[in-house]
């Protein structure tokens, strides 16, 4: 097994996790650690492999985040990509992956290969239901074109900082992960974190809570603010905005002092809660101390680690 040591951090995605299942929180950050290692003991790298699978609606997010940060990365490069050309290059790359997943590629390869629950659990999807899935790609990476966020930081490429870089900062003891989809200057002094979504619902509470932690890594590291100091004018050079590419619908959150309080006290009461159940850092912790959901939970349903749990 790995000696890297599984050092504690803290990241929005580890969060929403912890809050919604603590066996699935244990499984993804104990139980399946280790598990990219040919020795790996069989149940860890099972653990692995399922941490690693991915629900349709989920992989199609995924594909339209990556179609955007291509575009955006190749205008500030020089270059500008024509829309038919990358509709079709995400079509194809969608195809490939289905088919990867049907073969079984990701067994060998879970970090290389995309790996569908539904291939995993052997459920019957018709054809039909994986063409309209691949349309959907489609239809959201063409919609990118149409989308007028997108299209104005096609045209500011000069503009922009940060297109899905993973970066980390530190509120007291707890280092946190983030990874904005666009952070870009505003033309007036100012930075606008852009969010994109894809899904057809979204919780509002959770969407100004992640966009509220972003604004804290904002005022941390392009500002060079405490953010527990932060003044008002600080405060008035950051905005989030939520942009859902499906539904065209799109929000612009002006970042307050409540805002990063919030997102202050939800790090450090959230990293609080995570490692009073882990004895020792750095060492895998008892399942028994997290447990599963209540029997007939629909969340189990769907959850890709129910083999693991016997669900």
């Amino acid at each position: 097994m790995s000696d890297l040591r599984n050092e504690f951090s803290w990241s929005w995605s580890r969060h929403r996790t912890f809050e919604k299942c603590l066996r699935r929180y244990w499984l993804s950050h104990y139980g399946s650690w280790g598990g990219w290692e040919a020795s790996a003991p069989d149940e860890v790298r099972e653990a692995y492999i399922q941490k690693k699978l991915a629900t349709r609606p989920q992989w199609v997010g995924t594909l339209v985040h990556e179609a955007a940060e291509y575009v955006l990365v190749e205008v500030r490069q020089g270059r500008n990509p024509e829309p038919r050309k990358v509709v079709e290059q995400f079509r194809r790359l969608a195809r490939r992956q289905i088919e990867d997943s049907l073969q079984g590629r990701y067994r060998y390869f879970p970090k290389r290969y995309v790996g569908f629950v539904d291939h995993y659990y052997d459920q019957e999807v018709p054809e039909v239901t994986w063409d309209a899935t691949v349309q959907s790609v489609v239809e959201q990476v063409a919609g990118l074109f149409d989308n007028p966020v997108f299209l104005r930081l096609v045209e500011v490429p000069e503009r922009i900082r940060e297109v899905e870089r993973l970066e980390q900062l530190r509120i007291g003891d707890v280092p946190v992960w983030v990874s904005l989809d666009v952070l870009v200057e505003d033309g007036r002094g100012g930075l606008v974190v852009v969010d994109w979504k894809t899904g057809r619902a979204h919780d509002p509470d959770a969407i100004t809570g992640q966009l509220g932690v972003y604004g804290v890594y904002v005022l941390s590291r392009y500002l060079r603010v405490a953010p527990e100091r932060r003044r008002k004018r600080d405060l008035d050079r950051v905005k989030t905005m939520y942009v859902n590419l499906r539904s065209g619908e799109r929000a612009v959150y002006a970042l307050t002092g409540a805002h990063v309080d919030e997102a202050i006290e939800l790090i450090r009461a959230s990293a609080a809660r995570m490692r009073a159940l882990v004895p020792v850092e750095g060492e895998r912790p008892d399942p028994k101390d997290f447990p599963m959901l209540s029997e007939g939970d629909p969340a189990c349903d769907t959850c890709s680690f129910r083999r693991t749990c016997g669900r």
